[in-house]
């Protein structure tokens, strides 16, 4: 089965979970598959209920409510993709983007290619110097991190070993989604304000997600770029 092939079904069952189950689809799902992970992106979806969340800054009843919606939804997409698709999902991670109202959902493989062989890319030594720079502003420099384009919009960084010892025993004691919730809200807003690319990119970001496997020590980071081409990524 072709990437495209795979692509157009999680799509179609992505789009139909959400229905099944809220009887309301997201406006438009895109799908990316490579030799390292899935990553599906749901826009505008609980719209009317979302947009109202947010006009009257109920930021804690917009949270509770994406995390038990996709929660709910991601064992059995998971179980989908793993049995039906024939791909090794071994781990996921999701977030979301207020400004358009979108979540995505990054699914990495048993064995992924991006941790065995890198994906070099023009300026891709200065994007990972910046990004442990910013990182260790916030808790201390990663050992490793790998990042590859998908589809030319969108970087996927990946970071390992960034959690320092009070993050790991709040984890130990239980507080994931505290800690998650936290760490989102500062470090989001440091990546946000601070784009590790150095003036290299020359086209606008649409989205920022990050998420973090805690039993990994790893965190997934995805600047999802507008469709202009980037002039110094690729030529």
């Amino acid at each position: 089965m072709s990437n495209y092939t795979v692509s157009d079904t999680i799509r179609y069952k992505t789009l139909s979970l959400f229905a099944e189950h809220f009887g309301i689809s997201p406006a438009r799902v895109s799908v990316t598959v490579n030799d390292s992970c899935v990553i599906i992106c749901a826009e505008r979806f609980l719209q009317p209920i979302v947009e109202s969340m947010i006009h009257e800054a109920s930021q804690g009843a917009l949270q509770s409510t994406r995390e038990l919606m996709v929660g709910y939804l991601m064992p059995e997409l998971c179980r989908y993709i793993f049995n039906d698709c024939g791909l090794p999902v071994e781990t996921h991670a999701y977030d979301w983007n207020d400004d358009d109202l979108s979540c995505l959902i990054f699914m990495m493989f048993s064995e992924p290619a991006c941790l065995r062989e890198n994906e070099p890319y023009p300026e891709q030594n200065k994007v990972h110097r910046n990004i442990a720079t910013l990182t260790y502003d916030l808790q201390r420099f990663p050992e490793k991190i790998y990042s590859f384009w998908m589809e030319r919009t969108m970087l996927v960084i990946i970071r390992d070993g960034t959690l320092t010892e009070v993050e790991k025993a709040l984890i130990e004691d239980e507080h994931c989604e505290v800690l998650r919730i936290s760490k989102r809200r500062v470090e989001k807003k440091k990546f946000c304000e601070e784009p590790p690319f150095g003036g290299i990119a020359n086209r606008s970001v649409k989205g920022i997600y990050i998420d973090w496997i805690f039993p990994h020590d790893r965190s997934i980071l995805v600047y999802v770029f507008d469709k202009a081409r980037p002039k110094l990524f690729y030529d």
